[in-house]
């Protein structure tokens, strides 16, 4: 841009008037046209700004914890119209968030291009049965990012979308990851139904193998973890012939599984979680893990737990939101086995979970599945954990 440097009245006599009113007319005009762009950009921004506000009430509000919920929005301005981007599997952060931009916005050229999941990508396939003993879930569609959860095999999944040769799941605790496409027997509603129809069986030890005949020394089909669901397929002597859902079949010891129907119908016990949970003792951690094969904390938590009919939530500050509070002044007099210790600065900072056993020790996956304990005297007494002890909850009993 050109400026005048000096004003009107102070230029040199040979200007004359007219070239004067020429160049006050020509930067005049220039200097209005670069107000008003920089007036309209000024505007854009403020309306970005708003659709960017909406988006972030209906996050806080219906998605805010995104280990459970998908919101995702890109806003851009072209060709003078807002086109809003994005995703969700919220039906009803989808229609909040559509009747607030209308509400605020209704003079605004806006392309509302929001997808609400699961897509169609998968044509309706969007139930999923877990092949292998324990299937990793990953932050990304790729194997080289990192694993967050995962689940088992014959556990059903919700599937979102198809990306880069992956899926994205719910697992049957809300939690969201992406699998491989190979790891899930994959279908409609009528694979839904047939799945929950067919009689099943759930394997109650720790680890084991799957044989391809009803000998020990047989070869091995697979290999099978405690949870896992199986397709029951027939009995022999004391063995029990099973599917697998990739149509393998094999045999497992018959007093390794249990029926799937006794299984929900089990009443959880203190006695019953500490016995499952002290013959985990050793067991290694893992990010990200939940199976007996080894898990972090809340893993090793939710994998206790779910062998006695309880499902829990995935991460120690989501377990923690569960059950109800005990009060923390009277610990540990006013503790009972079973109940779950949340350690971390505060109650809002929670890193880390174990399970109380009685006489003040608690068992917990800390590099390995150990017992340690509350009272300043004893041999494996923990400081540091105890100094943030900070939440106690009980989800068994009253």
């Amino acid at each position: 841009m050109i400026w005048l440097t000096k004003p009107l009245w102070v230029m040199p006599d040979k200007i004359d008037n007219l070239t004067c009113f020429n160049k006050i007319k020509r930067y005049g005009l220039l200097f209005l046209i670069l107000s008003i762009f920089n007036n309209s950009r000024a505007d854009t921004t403020i309306v970005i700004r708003q659709i960017e506000k909406i988006a972030a009430q209906v996050a806080e509000r219906y998605c805010p914890d995104t280990r459970i919920a998908v919101w995702n929005v890109e806003i851009k301005f072209q060709n003078n119209v807002y086109c809003i981007d994005g995703e969700t599997d919220r039906r009803q952060a989808l229609k909040s968030f559509n009747e607030k931009l209308l509400e605020a916005l209704p003079a605004e050229k806006l392309k509302n291009g929001m997808i609400l999941l699961p897509d169609d990508t998968m044509n309706g396939n969007d139930f999923g049965i877990i092949i292998n003993s324990v299937e990793s879930l990953r932050s990304g569609p790729s194997v080289f990012k990192d694993m967050v959860t995962q689940t088992l095999r014959g556990l059903t999944v919700e599937i979102l979308k198809y990306e880069a040769g992956c899926y994205l799941i719910r697992t049957d605790d809300g939690y969201l990851g992406w699998i491989e496409d190979d790891r899930m027997l994959i279908g409609g509603d009528s694979l839904k139904i047939a799945w929950q129809n067919t009689p099943k069986v759930v394997y109650d030890e720790l680890e084991g193998t799957i044989y391809s005949k009803a000998s020990l020394k047989s070869r091995p089909v697979a290999d099978v973890v405690l949870g896992n669901r199986l397709k029951l397929l027939g009995k022999r002597g004391n063995w029990t012939e099973i599917e697998l859902t990739d149509d393998r079949k094999g045999f497992i010891p018959s007093d390794q599984l249990i029926n799937e129907s006794d299984y929900a119908m089990r009443i959880p016990s203190a006695e019953e979680i500490i016995v499952t949970a002290t013959s985990l003792l050793g067991r290694p951690y893992l990010w990200g893990g939940v199976s007996t094969k080894a898990f972090d904390c809340s893993g090793f938590i939710q994998t206790v737990f779910r062998r006695h009919g309880i499902i829990l939530a995935r991460d120690a500050n989501m377990q923690v939101r569960q059950g109800v509070a005990v009060n923390v002044a009277n610990i540990p007099d006013n503790l009972r086995p079973g109940d779950l210790l949340f350690f971390g600065t505060d109650a809002t900072r929670i890193s880390h979970v174990a399970i109380y056993t009685g006489n003040s020790e608690y068992i917990h996956c800390s590099a390995f599945v150990r017992i340690n304990s509350l009272n300043p005297q004893a041999y494996n007494y923990n400081a540091f954990l105890r100094e943030r002890l900070c939440e106690v909850r009980r989800v068994i009993g009253d």
